[in-house]
């Protein structure tokens, strides 16, 4: 009903000839769909060309002195996948298989399916794959090895709830589960992350254990291509999960085979088979929208650049893979500003959104000659009834005169401005403030990101944790720092020849080293590093003053004052102040605090999808210890009230009026509109004064730097504000679905 009113109300706002073309297109798209659906009904959805025999290879070895110092890890990670356990969205390390007992979720507890007894010959398949699929299904499955379980891709395996393998995939709503089941959880597990790692693990592993990883890579794609038909099964309902799929299938599979791994030829054949069912699917569902569009269309341009990279070259792969290079550029240019801040006013969504730049970018310089040359014939069409291929893209020669694909003299720069966007919020251990959503997307997920941590660490840590209790309280358990960026700038620094890059994704080599061995040649520094000093002032010191002024001009009970010491003083000494303005953005730091602020608009082309109730909030870390903190996002559809109450004025250190909101939360849970208008009166040495008009009446903070201390002041013009706590109104969700305690 929502979406149904959204649609009106854009209609009345466009000129009645938009609004009939777009009605009749509207019209056109479901009668396709609902055709579809009977085909796929009647008719098995499985692909039945055979032109994919075979995929192409990108990536080298990887180097086995980059493998050690993570074999430890990624033998722990090996271990766990191979008896099908994972850790993803907060769950801890929990075994996924059919008949499984779930935890439950906030109290919220699903009862367990049944227990499958899988054969050979796919019986315990009837019943779950639709009947048209149901043949080629068992075919898919009779190629597993012998006394493999299989897992089940449609459990949300937090709160047991559970998806049905024949439902069809446009049927699936995923706003419309029950109380507590979460759809990203299924989704998250079926973006297959953890295969590029067993792939690492098999480098790293000795003879016996490495078959043994190589085998369980292969009966982990035909159990899923077996188990989740095209088109049928919460698994293909959302574009951009495909496309992530597909990516890391295709990375793992490029990693085992430039390790050595030779597979089978029935194998090799089923997944070229599926890789490109995952780009027709890509190309037929584009998350485009001609108002508003984000991180999910930019993944979905980047796993399909990822598919026809890897397919043989013909009429379609290459028109899909000069449209994912037309779009990567297109989309960089929007959703990341000059600055190299992404759009989707979130820290982690611009980790997200920038990695899948930086891979996709080093795929299309990776690109070899004879692939290139055949573009130049790609001619015009129309994608998924909205973006279209303007036809071959720009293309240059390398100093062998082969011919490569040509990057706007922009676009390099942009790589650098993302990098230092994330080095600059970034603290002294590389985790950075979770400004707006964090979902702990990835494009991949590499062993950088991870540490080891005991089972003691594991519950001292965090709330509701299967898989640890009763274990020995110093075995080990990898566990992944979400907030850790460092990765991003590992990858970005494979991209440019930027040292001081290098420097700061130490850990983080296999990053740099897999982007590094996908391009053919590194970018050139084009943009010279963003200076401090130049960026250091914003307004007069006067603004600042005047603010005070204001602020301290209005009652007691309309203005209130926080103050954050370090007695030893030094706060002062080697101060960088850098702005983002348009983020809205403000980094304080020195070598013993570092302090965040958030003022700015919201852009409207992403809508506030990913946008928080926080403008003028701080985080604040004094001498390595946190002293105010954004609480997270940690759950989203799931729980709804949740969701509003972390992204809510009140889970915020931000000036606020009592049980009012400076924008409305009740327009969706993926959208916001500003009404705030906040901005920035002062930034810079003297510390940073803005404001806000949220509430209706001005609200302003400012915050006052001195070498021994950082204070903030609030003052409100339109009533009594709401005291507030440093310490939060909400546990801390470090990373989506997870607690502190």
């Amino acid at each position: 009903m929502a979406s149904l009113q959204s649609y009106l109300k854009r209609s009345l706002e466009l000129p009645p000839d938009v609004v009939l073309r777009k009605a009749a297109a509207r019209a056109a798209r479901a009668w396709r769909r609902t055709l579809q659906r009977r085909r796929d009904r009647d008719s098995p959805s499985y692909g039945s060309d055979a032109r994919s025999a075979s995929l192409n290879g990108c990536l080298g070895a990887p180097d086995a002195s980059l493998l050690a110092p993570h074999a430890d890890l990624l033998a722990a990670l090996a271990a766990h996948y191979l008896a099908h356990r994972f850790d993803l969205l907060g769950s801890g390390w929990v075994a996924v298989r059919h008949g499984a007992s779930c935890r439950g979720l906030e109290g919220r507890r699903f009862p367990a399916g049944p227990a499958i007894a899988p054969d050979r010959a796919g019986r315990w398949l009837e019943g779950r794959v639709n009947r048209a699929n149901l043949d080629e299904a068992k075919r898919v499955w009779a190629l597993v090895d012998e006394g493999y379980a299989p897992l089940d891709w449609q459990l949300d395996f937090k709160s047991g709830y559970r998806w049905s393998e024949s439902s069809w995939y446009l049927d699936i709503d995923p706003y419309g589960a029950p109380r507590g089941a979460d759809i990203k959880v299924p989704w998250e597990l079926a973006r297959c992350q953890h295969l590029p790692q067993l792939a690492l693990a098999c480098a790293a592993a000795p003879g016996e254990r490495a078959a043994e990883i190589a085998r369980e890579f292969r009966n982990q794609i035909l159990d899923f291509v077996a188990t989740n038909p095209p088109r049928f099964g919460v698994n293909w309902a959302c574009a951009m999960e495909v496309a992530l799929r597909v990516a890391s299938w295709l990375v793992a599979l490029d990693l085992f085979r430039a390790g050595g791994v030779a597979f089978d030829a029935a194998f090799e054949a089923v997944l070229a088979r599926s890789v490109r069912e995952h780009a027709r699917h890509v190309a037929e569902n584009l998350e485009w929208s001609e108002r508003q569009r984000g991180n999910h269309y930019l993944a979905d341009v980047c796993g399909l650049l990822y598919a026809a990279a890897y397919l043989p070259p013909d009429a379609e792969t290459d028109a899909w893979l000069a449209f994912a290079i037309q779009e990567l550029v297109a989309e960089t240019g929007t959703q990341f500003d000059p600055e190299g801040a992404n759009f989707e006013a979130s820290t982690c969504y611009h980790r997200f959104a920038a990695e899948l730049v930086a891979y996709a970018t080093a795929l299309a310089l990776a690109l070899p000659a004879d692939r290139v040359r055949g573009l130049r014939s790609v001619a015009p069409r129309v994608f998924s009834d909205g973006p279209r291929l303007a036809g071959a893209p720009p293309l240059a020669q390398d100093e062998r005169g082969n011919p490569r694909i040509e990057l706007p003299a922009w676009f390099a720069e942009r790589l650098e401005r993302m990098a230092e966007f994330t080095m600059h919020c970034a603290r002294g251990d590389g985790s950075v403030p979770q400004i707006g959503d964090n979902d702990n997307g990835r494009f991949l997920r590499l062993p950088g990101s991870y540490e080891l941590i005991t089972v003691k660490e594991a519950i001292a840590r965090y709330r509701s944790l299967d898989g640890y209790e009763g274990l020995p309280p110093e075995r080990v358990f990898p566990d992944e720092r979400v907030n850790d960026h460092r990765g991003l700038l590992a990858a970005l620094a494979g991209l440019v020849d930027r040292d001081d890059l290098a420097r700061l994704a130490a850990g983080h080599a296999i990053e740099a080293a897999l982007v590094r061995g996908l391009a053919r040649a590194r970018l050139p520094a084009g943009a010279a590093p963003r200076n401090a000093a130049a960026h250091a002032t914003i307004g007069a010191p006067d603004a600042h003053a005047a603010a005070r002024e204001q602020i301290r001009a209005l009652p007691e009970r309309q203005r209130q004052r926080y103050e954050f010491r370090h007695a030893p003083g030094g706060l002062l000494t080697d101060l960088q102040a850098l702005a983002y303005p348009t983020f809205g953005l403000y980094v304080l730091r020195s070598p013993l605090f570092h302090l965040a602020i958030r003022c700015g608009a919201l852009d409207r082309r992403a809508g506030g999808a990913h946008a928080h109730n926080d403008q003028l909030a701080i985080d604040l870390e004094l001498a390595g210890e946190p002293r105010v903190a954004d609480p997270g996002a940690y759950l989203y559809t799931p729980l709804p009230e949740l969701r509003d109450r972390y992204r809510s004025a009140a889970a915020h250190f931000a000036p606020r009026l009592p049980g009012r909101e400076p924008n409305r939360l009740d327009r969706g849970m993926f959208a916001m509109t500003d009404t705030t208008r906040a901005r920035c009166l002062y930034f810079g040495r003297l510390g940073f004064a803005g404001m806000h008009v949220g509430f209706g009446e001005p609200v302003l903070r400012v915050v006052l730097l001195r070498d021994d201390a950082v204070i903030v002041e609030d003052g409100a013009l339109g009533g009594p504000l709401e005291p507030l706590v440093p310490s939060g109104t909400l546990p801390a969700s470090p990373k989506y679905g997870a607690l502190l305690r």
